[in-house]
């Protein structure tokens, strides 16, 4: 199978080593790195060196890799599978690209996570579930989201990991599968791909709160554990709330068919790994240390892009409309108020825990 990755980031590069790595008799991956624009470094530093200076690893071999301007649209054509590996922030760069060349793979797939805002006013914001199939018109059919616990650096070095793939289309997500499953990177199914990618979100987003925990609340040695797992055990469960709002406007996914997302793999598991590391895991611990939002993000964190922030910003209007519709309940999700709260004032993270049920 032909896999082509656009987006040269830790987690797209990650895959590409698995994706390479695959022992699938009856289909060999022929894989290929494609740059952004801006990872003209790391595409350098690869074929020069063979070595990936973000995830700080030795490249294989078999990965082609190549920049940006020698993607031609052939190359593009050629492709069986297309999987988007940018940031949000690099989403436009692809749709212009593959709409470019024509491109029609097999498969299309999504590492890339993000909620967008409705155009309808005071509507469940929407997942590029819903959105890329309509921009680069093709069969909503034929995209598997991918997430789940998943530390790129540690993808790429085979330690043992457990995602899910999911697709409104079984089959899809069975291809994909077949195309990456090894002995160390186990892949679950499931057709509801935009719980998936809300979960994918808006876990980014909760991180933010059960982080705070690891700056507060400070022993002698460390920090303290019980309020972690408060918040953890409250942001699991408004994660289901939240993601099930989102995913109940989309027609594709039949009532029966919907998933718990929240408490498997794309939800629990993946803000386990988040709140553990990363750039939204720092943001709460700056918060919870007693800092104001626009202080950390005008200084510790200037030029750093926080997915949670972003997605705060993208469902504030939309959260508190859902309350006037009984979509939402704010008593269900205080954890989800208080982040919000912070985002829109810039201010301090506050949590008041009389506010978990008894």
């Amino acid at each position: 199978m032909k896999i082509l990755m656009l987006g040269a980031g830790v987690m797209g590069s990650s895959l590409c080593i698995t994706a390479a790595s695959q022992s699938n008799e009856a289909d060999t991956n022929e894989v290929t790195l494609v740059g952004s624009p801006l990872d003209d470094a790391i595409i350098d530093s690869i074929n020069s060196s063979r070595y990936h200076p973000t995830l700080d690893v030795d490249y294989p071999g078999g990965i082609i890799a190549i920049k940006n301007d020698e993607c031609d649209a052939a190359t593009l054509q050629s492709a069986d599978v297309i999987i988007i590996g940018v940031s949000s922030a690099g989403i436009n760069w692809v749709i212009e690209k593959i709409k470019a060349a024509n491109a029609s793979p097999k498969l299309f797939s999504l590492v890339t996570k993000g909620l967008i805002a409705n155009p309808i006013p005071n509507h469940p914001p929407l997942t590029y579930a819903h959105t890329l199939p309509k921009a680069l018109q093709f069969d909503a059919n034929k995209l598997v989201g991918i997430g789940g616990p998943c530390i790129a650096r540690e993808l790429a070095l085979g330690v043992p990991t457990r995602v899910i793939f999911g697709s409104h289309n079984i089959q899809s997500c069975d291809t994909l599968r077949d195309a990456f499953q090894t002995d160390t990177y186990r892949i679950k199914t499931t057709t509801d791909v935009v719980q998936l990618e809300a979960c994918a979100a808006l876990k980014n987003f909760l991180c933010i709160g059960v982080s705070a925990m690891l700056g507060s609340h400070l022993l002698a040695d460390t920090y303290a554990k019980n309020p972690v797992a408060a918040l953890f055990n409250q942001a699991v469960i408004e994660l289901r709330l939240l993601s099930e709002w989102i995913s109940g406007n989309d027609p594709q996914t039949k009532e029966s068919q919907r998933d718990i997302i929240a408490f498997d793999l794309a939800g629990m598991g993946d803000l386990h790994v988040t709140v553990g590391g990363g750039r939204n895991s720092r943001l709460g611990t700056y918060l919870g240390q007693g800092h104001n939002l626009s202080t950390v993000l005008d200084n510790q964190m200037l030029d750093v892009t926080v997915e949670g922030v972003d997605t705060g910003r993208q469902i504030h209007s939309a959260v508190i409309a859902a309350f006037e519709t009984e979509k939402l309940h704010a008593e269900e999700i205080p954890l989800t108020l208080a982040i919000l709260e912070c985002i829109n004032t810039g201010g301090l993270f506050e949590f008041d825990f009389t506010l978990l049920p008894g």
